[in-house]
C-alpha cells in the first residue's frame, strides 16, 4: 500500500540567476516512523516545485547509527579475516555471500545482451576506455568509464598493464580504484577459451565478464565477471569451473580477490587473498565478494528513482518500500537526503524510522498561546532523537506515530514564541498525549533613535528604556552597525584597484590616499612615475619621480601633507603636485619600504632583509626596530592598533602565502603574523598603507600586489569606526512584564568633522527576533554649511552634490569656473542651459535633488558650499527620465543603492554610460558614488530612498574596461545596448559609418555599452546621428570580426537615450583569417567547442598541450577545408588547470589558453 503521511509541506527557497525567479520546492512528509511485521511497506515522498524554474535533485539514503554519537564507530573497512584497518570517512565495506548480509550470488550472462561488446585478448593486454554511460561513484568523485585487462583486472584509474602488485597494504602501490580477481597472466589464447565481455545497460549498471579464460601455464577454462553499479556497488562474481585446477593453491604467488583503494578517504585499502597462504579453496565457482559505500548494503529501504527533475510548477512523488527482510530486529534509522542543484541551499533531509519486533507508541497533543489559550497554527513539534517534524493544524493539534518506546526531548517552537523543550520517557506501547502553552517575549523601545549634534572631542549619554511586555523572559544581545561598506569583516577585501591596467605600466610599487586621491608610484618603463588616480579609478595626472632609481619608488608614506617615497639611499619628500620637500641619505641601499609615524613624528625605513630605522624629518636616527627575519615589501603604521603593535609589514613566506600581513611593537621589538591575504588571482606582496581617509568610518589596508602585468592595489577591511557609539548593558535578560534601562554614548572624541550614522541592533528571542535603534551624531556645527569638492573632467560630467548651495544661482556658483575659462555649458534634466560665453541663464537654481550636465574645456574642480542633507532623504520621481542626486557619502553598488524602487525602474546610467536593466538583470554600473549624477527611467511616480544596509547587499557588478578598443569620448548623450553571446571573451565595437560610437568587454556572456551620440556642440560630427544604423564587431586583440546577431528589443538604430538588447549568433571570420577565431564556454568544466577558421585548404596539426609542453590530446590532423571548423574537447580525462589549444599549419601557429575547472 501507499500512504501519504499527514504533515507541513515544508518549503525550500532556491535563489536562480538572470531572468529566474526564486524556486520553492515543497515537500511532504518531514519524517515517517512504522512498526514492521512480516509484509514490506510503502509510503509517498511529495516533492512540488511551486516556482517557475525546473529544479534537479539528487538522492541518497544514509544509514544512522543508533547511540551516543561518541560512540558511533564511523567504520573501518569490514574484514572477519584479519585486524581492522583505519577508519574511512566514506564508511566503505566489503562482504561476502558466507555472511547473512552479504551480497547473493547471482551470475549474469551477458554474451547475448544488445549492445555487449568483445575483446579478444592476449597475454598482457588491454581493453582501452569502456564507456558506462552513466557517472560510477568512488569516494567522492565519479567516473563514467574504466578499463579492463587480460591479466584479470578492472580499473576506473589504470588503463595501462603494470606487473608487480606489492601486498596490502603498500603507500607505494599504483592500482587504486582496482579489482583484481586474478593476477597471473590470465589470457584467452588456448584453443577454447572465450573473449573479455563488456555491457553496459547505460543506466546504473556495468558488466565485465571474463568468459573461459585460463592461466598461463595451463588449468581449467574458468568464468569470473565484474558489476559497477550506480549506487557505488562493485562485485566480483566467480563462475563456472572456478577454483576446480586453476591454479590459484599452488603456492606460486598468483593474486586471488583485491580491492584497492589505498589514499582514498582516511582508509588504506580495501581487502586481498593471496593462495596458498590465505583461505586455500575460498574463491570457488559459487563465490561473490561486494564491495561499496555503507549504504549501498542497505536492503530495507528502497527508492528506485534516484535523480531526477521537478518540473516547474509541477509534482514528483518518490516511492519509498521498506522490506522487512533486510531489517534487524529492534530500531532500523535511515535518512532520505534530496540534494537540489543549489550548492548555496541545505539538503531536503527526511529521517525514515522501523520497528521491527518492538513496541511502539503514539504521541499526540495541541499547541497554544499561554497568553489567551488560542491555538497556534504551524507551529512545529520535533522528536529527538530521529529528528520527525509535525506541524499544528488550524487548531493547534499535531500527531506522531508509532514511534519507538524510549526517552524522548520533544522541542516546541513556532515563529514569535520561545521555544521549549519538554522530556519524556515511555517504557510501554501506548498513546501519550503531550498538550503545551507556548510563551512570548517583546522588546519595545521608548526611543525611535538617538541623535546628537557634538562639537569636536564632545560627548553625551542618553536613557532609553526597554519593555518586555510578553509573558515570557527576553534574553537579548547587542551589536554596533555602521550603515553600508564600513561594517566588512576585518580583513575582507573592499575594493581592487587595477592600477597596472589604468597606468599601463606593469610595474605598480607603493600607493598612499590623501585628498581624495591615490598616488601610486611605478616603474613605467624606466622613467618612474607618480600616477594620480581619483575615485573613479581613472587616471588624472602623471608626473615624474625624483631621484635616480631606475625602476623607482619599492613604497609610499604620507603624513597627510607630504608624500614620502625611495628606491635608493636617498628618501623624498615631496608635495600631491610633485614639488620636492625635503630629501636625506638614511644609509639603506635601497631603502625600499616606508611608514609614517604619526604618534612619534618620524618615518620608519627598511631594506627587504635590514632592520627597520626611524629618522625625523631632518633625517637624523632616533629608532630602530629588529625585523625578526621578515622580508620586508611594504610599511604602514595604524595608531590605532588594539594590541599596541603599530607598525605593520606586508611579506611573504614561500610555501605559506605572498599577501602576508605581520605587525610590530615597536617598544618591545616583538612581532605577531595576523593575516594571510587571499585573493583570487594571487598576487605578490609589494608597498602597503593604512588610512582612514579613504573611508572615515573605517581604518582600511592598501596592499599593493604584483600581478604580472596587472597590478593593483587591494584595500582591505581592517577595523570599523564604531568606537563614537556604545550601549549598557550589552546583553541579559529581561522578564515578563518587566522592563530595563540603558545608556547611549554618543562619543566625537577623534572623529573629523561629519555626520556619523549607525545603529544599535537588539538580537533577541522576542517577537521579530532584531530591533534596531537608529543612531544619528553629526560632529562640528551640524546644519550649518558644509563644502563638498567635485573633481570636473575635461569634456561632459554628469555631477551632483548632497549639499544644498547657498546661494544657490548657477551663475555665481559657477563664477570660478567661469574666471578659469575652464566651462563651457551647464544643463538640467529638463533642457534648461547655462552659457556664460552668450551671457544667457534659464536655469532657475542649484536643486540638491537633481543631477547636472556640466561640460568642461578642461580639468577643474567644483566647490559647493550649503547645508548637508541626511543620506537617506527621499527623493521624488515622476514617470519618464530625471537626472537625480546621490545622497549617500560612502559608494554601493547601483543594484542595491536602487533596491527600494526596483519594480517601477526601467533603466539607470551614469555619466560613463554604464547602465543598469532590471528587466534584464544586468549592470556594469558598479558602485553609486557622491558627486556623481545619475538618469533615472522610472515606469511610473515614485519616491526614491537609497538603499545601503550591508545585510541585502549583492557582490558589486564587476564593469572591465576595454584596453583592445578605444574609449569613446562622453558626448553628453547616449543609448545603451545590452549584448548577449557565447563567445566567451573579447570585446565589442560598435560603429555608424565606419566610425567607433562605442565599445565594452564580454563578460559571462553578456556586454554592455554605451553608444555614443553626436555632440552638437562640437562642429564635427563625433558620435551616432538619430536613425543610424549600428554595426557590431568582436576583436579579440588579433582579429576584428563582423557578426551576425538578432535583435531582441528595438530597431538596430540609434536613439538618444534609448535601450536595446541583441543576441550574437554567429562571428563571421574574414575569409583571410587565419586562427582559433573563438572558444567557448571558456573557461569550462567538462565540454568546450573550438572554432578555427582556415583561409585556404590546408595540412594542420590541431592539437591540446598542457603547461609543460605535453601533448595531452589530439584535436586534430590531416587536410581540412577551407572556411570554419568547430570541434569538441572532452575534459573528463583531464585534470583540472590551463592548457595551450595549438594550430599550426603551412608555417603559421596560433595558440589560445583554455582553463578547466572541476
Amino acid at each position: 500500500m501507499h500512504y501519504k503521511v499527514p504533515v507541513l509541506l515544508f518549503i525550500v527557497l532556491l535563489t536562480n540567476s538572470f531572468f529566474t525567479a526564486d524556486a520553492e520546492v515543497i515537500f511532504q512528509p518531514n519524517g515517517a516512523a512504522f512498526q514492521m511485521e512480516e509484509e514490506a511497506e510503502e509510503f509517498i515522498i511529495s516533492l512540488i516545485n511551486a516556482g517557475d524554474q525546473d529544479v534537479n535533485f539528487e538522492l541518497n539514503i544514509r544509514l544512522q547509527d543508533l547511540g551516543e554519537e561518541e560512540d558511533v564507530n564511523m567504520g573501518p573497512f569490514r574484514d572477519r579475516r584479519g585486524e581492522p584497518q583505519d577508519g574511512d570517512e566514506f564508511e566503505y565495506e566489503w562482504r561476502d555471500n558466507l555472511e547473512d548480509d552479504g551480497p547473493e550470488y547471482e551470475w549474469i550472462d551477458i554474451r547475448e545482451f544488445e549492445g555487449v561488446r568483445q575483446h579478444v585478448l592476449g597475454d598482457d593486454e588491454n581493453t582501452g576506455q569502456l564507456d558506462f554511460g552513466w557517472n560510477f561513484p568512488l569516494y567522492d568523485e565519479e567516473f563514467d568509464h574504466c578499463w579492463a585487462c587480460s591479466d584479470g583486472w578492472s580499473s576506473v584509474f589504470r588503463s595501462q598493464y603494470q606487473r608487480n602488485v606489492p601486498d596490502l597494504p603498500n603507500r607505494q602501490q599504483a592500482w587504486n580504484g582496482t579489482l583484481l580477481w586474478s593476477d597471473g597472466d590470465w589470457h584467452g589464447e588456448r584453443d577454447g577459451a572465450g573473449p573479455l565481455y563488456f555491457w553496459t545497460n547505460e543506466e546504473d549498471m556495468a558488466i565485465i565478464t571474463w568468459n573461459q579464460w585460463n592461466a598461463r601455464d595451463g588449468g581449467t577454462l574458468a568464468d569470473v565477471q565484474v558489476i559497477y553499479r550506480l549506487d557505488g556497488m562493485m562485485t566480483i562474481n566467480y563462475g563456472a569451473d572456478f577454483g576446480n585446477g586453476n591454479r590459484f593453491n599452488d603456492g606460486q604467488g598468483t593474486y586471488g580477490a583485491e580491492a584497492s583503494f589505498q589514499g582514498l578517504g582516511d582508509g588504506q585499502w580495501g581487502f586481498q587473498f593471496k593462495p596458498p597462504n590465505q583461505l586455500n579453496d575460498y574463491l570457488q565457482e559459487g563465490r561473490v565478494i561486494g564491495v561499496g559505500p555503507r549504504d549501498a548494503w542497505l536492503k530495507w529501504i528502497m527508492i528506485e528513482e534516484r535523480e531526477g527533475v521537478i518540473e516547474a510548477d509541477g509534482d514528483l512523488d518518490l516511492v519509498v518500500t521498506l522490506d522487512p527482510e533486510g531489517m534487524e530486529e529492534g530500531v532500523n534509522f535511515a535518512i532520505v537526503e534530496l540534494e537540489l542543484d543549489d550548492p548555496d541551499q541545505p539538503l531536503i533531509q527526511i529521517p525514515v524510522v522501523t520497528s521491527v519486533n518492538s513496541e511502539v507508541f503514539n504521541l499526540y497533543g495541541i499547541v497554544c498561546d499561554a497568553a489567551d489559550d488560542s491555538p497556534v497554527n504551524l507551529a512545529c513539534v520535533e522528536s529527538e532523537p530521529f529528528g520527525i517534524i509535525r506541524a499544528c493544524n488550524g487548531n493547534g493539534r499535531w500527531e506522531i506515530e508509532e514511534l519507538p518506546i524510549g526517552e524522548y526531548d520533544i522541542n516546541f517552537s513556532a515563529e514569535d514564541f520561545l521555544p521549549h523543550t519538554e522530556t519524556i520517557d515511555i517504557q510501554d506501547g501506548e498513546e501519550f498525549e503531550l498538550n503545551f502553552a507556548l510563551l512570548h517575549s517583546e522588546c519595545n523601545l521608548d526611543l525611535e533613535e538617538v541623535s546628537d549634534e557634538l562639537p569636536v572631542d564632545g560627548s553625551s549619554e542618553t536613557i532609553v528604556t526597554v519593555s518586555n511586555d510578553g509573558n515570557g523572559p527576553l534574553t537579548f544581545s547587542t551589536d554596533k552597525r555602521l550603515l553600508g561598506d564600513a561594517n566588512a569583516e576585518p580583513w575582507e577585501l573592499r575594493v581592487e584597484v587595477p592600477a597596472g591596467v589604468i597606468a599601463e605600466d606593469p610595474r605598480i610599487h607603493g600607493a598612499v590616499f590623501i585628498n581624495d586621491r591615490f598616488y601610486t608610484s611605478g616603474a613605467n618603463d624606466g622613467e618612474a612615475a607618480i600616477y594620480v588616480l581619483n575615485r573613479d579609478q581613472e587616471l588624472i595626472n602623471q608626473y615624474a619621480q625624483l631621484g635616480e632609481s631606475r625602476y623607482g619608488y619599492k613604497d609610499l608614506a604620507s603624513d597627510g601633507e607630504i608624500i614620502f617615497g625611495s628606491g635608493e639611499r636617498l628618501v623624498f619628500g615631496f608635495t600631491p603636485d610633485g614639488e620636492e620637500v625635503s630629501s636625506f641619505d638614511c644609509g639603506i641601499s635601497p631603502c625600499n619600504n616606508l611608514a609614517w609615524d604619526s604618534d612619534r613624528d618620524i618615518l620608519w625605513c627598511s631594506g627587504t632583509t635590514t632592520n627597520i630605522i626611524g629618522f625625523d624629518r631632518d633625517g637624523n636616527q632616533i629608532g630602530e626596530v629588529d625585523r625578526q627575519n621578515l622580508r620586508i615589501y611594504g610599511l604602514a603604521y595604524w595608531p590605532d592598533d588594539p594590541d599596541g603593535y603599530q607598525l605593520y609589514v606586508y611579506h611573504k613566506i614561500n610555501e605559506v602565502g605572498n599577501l602576508m600581513v605581520a605587525k610590530y611593537d615597536i617598544e618591545n621589538n616583538q612581532v605577531m603574523d595576523i593575516a594571510n591575504l587571499q585573493h583570487e588571482i594571487g598576487g605578490v606582496a609589494q608597498g602597503c598603507f593604512i588610512t582612514n581617509q579613504y573611508d572615515i568610518y573605517s581604518w582600511v589596508f592598501m596592499g599593493t600586489a604584483n600581478s604580472g602585468a596587472e597590478d593593483r592595489v587591494d584595500i582591505w577591511q581592517i577595523d570599523a569606526r564604531k568606537d563614537w557609539m556604545d550601549i549598557d548593558p550589552s546583553e541579559g535578560i529581561i522578564e515578563g512584564g518587566e522592563q530595563q534601562e540603558f545608556t547611549v554614548t554618543l562619543d566625537a572624541t577623534g572623529l573629523p568633522q561629519a555626520p556619523f550614522e549607525g545603529e544599535i541592533v537588539f538580537t533577541h528571542d522576542g517577537i521579530g527576533g532584531e530591533t534596531h535603534l537608529p543612531l544619528t551624531l553629526q560632529v562640528g556645527e551640524g546644519g550649518g554649511p558644509e563644502e563638498m569638492v567635485l573633481e570636473l573632467n575635461d569634456g561632459w560630467n554628469m555631477i551632483s552634490a548632497y549639499v544644498q548651495p547657498d546661494p544657490d544661482d548657477i551663475v555665481e556658483i559657477m563664477a570660478g569656473l567661469v574666471e578659469a575659462r575652464s566651462l563651457i555649458m551647464v544643463k538640467n534634466s529638463t533642457g534648461q542651459f547655462y552659457n556664460a560665453q552668450f551671457g544667457f541663464n534659464n536655469i532657475p537654481g542649484w536643486m540638491v535633488d537633481e543631477g547636472y550636465m556640466i561640460k568642461m574645456d578642461s580639468a577643474d574642480e567644483l566647490t559647493l558650499a550649503g547645508e548637508a542633507v541626511p543620506w537617506d532623504q527621499a527623493i521624488e520621481l515622476d514617470a519618464g527620465w530625471k537626472m537625480v542626486s546621490y545622497y549617500p557619502r560612502q559608494g554601493v553598488d547601483a543594484i542595491l543603492a536602487l533596491s527600494g524602487i526596483v519594480d517601477v525602474l526601467l533603466m539607470a546610467k551614469d555619466g560613463a554610460g554604464r547602465f543598469y536593466n532590471p528587466a534584464f538583470g544586468f549592470s556594469n554600473m558598479g558602485d553609486m558614488i557622491a558627486g556623481q549624477g545619475y538618469l533615472l527611467k522610472m515606469d511610473e511616480a515614485a519616491e526614491l530612498i537609497y538603499t545601503v544596509e550591508e545585510e541585502i547587499a549583492a557582490e558589486s557588478s564587476p564593469h572591465p574596461v576595454p584596453n583592445i578598443l578605444p574609449n569613446h569620448l562622453n558626448t553628453g548623450e547616449n543609448m545603451s545596448l545590452l549584448i548577449f553571446t557565447n563567445i566567451s571573451e573579447g570585446e565589442i565595437g560598435v560603429y555608424t559609418n565606419g566610425n567607433l560610437v562605442g565599445s565594452g568587454v564580454i563578460y559571462e556572456g553578456k556586454c554592455g555599452l554605451a553608444v555614443w551620440g553626436d555632440d552638437p556642440t562640437t562642429s564635427v560630427v563625433d558620435g551616432a546621428l538619430k536613425g543610424e544604423t549600428l554595426k557590431i564587431r568582436h576583436s579579440n586583440g588579433t582579429e576584428s570580426n563582423d557578426v551576425i546577431s538578432e535583435t531582441i528589443t528595438g530597431d538596430n538604430k540609434y536613439i538618444a537615450d534609448g535601450f536595446q538588447v541583441v543576441r550574437i549568433l554567429d562571428v563571421t571570420a574574414s575569409p583571410e583569417q587565419f586562427g582559433i577565431v573563438d572558444t567557448y564556454p571558456n573557461p569550462f568544466n567538462s565540454t568546450t567547442r573550438i572554432t578555427i577558421n582556415l583561409p585556404e585548404a590546408l595540412k594542420v596539426d590541431f592539437a591540446l598541450y598542457d603547461l609543460s609542453g605535453r601533448v595531452v590530446f589530439d584535436i586534430a590532423s590531416g587536410h581540412l577545408k577551407t572556411g570554419m571548423h568547430t570541434f569538441v574537447i572532452d575534459g573528463s580525462f583531464l585534470a583540472s588547470g590551463v592548457y595551450i589549444a595549438q594550430l599550426q599549419a603551412s608555417g603559421k601557429d596560433y595558440k589560445s589558453k583554455i582553463t578547466l575547472l572541476k
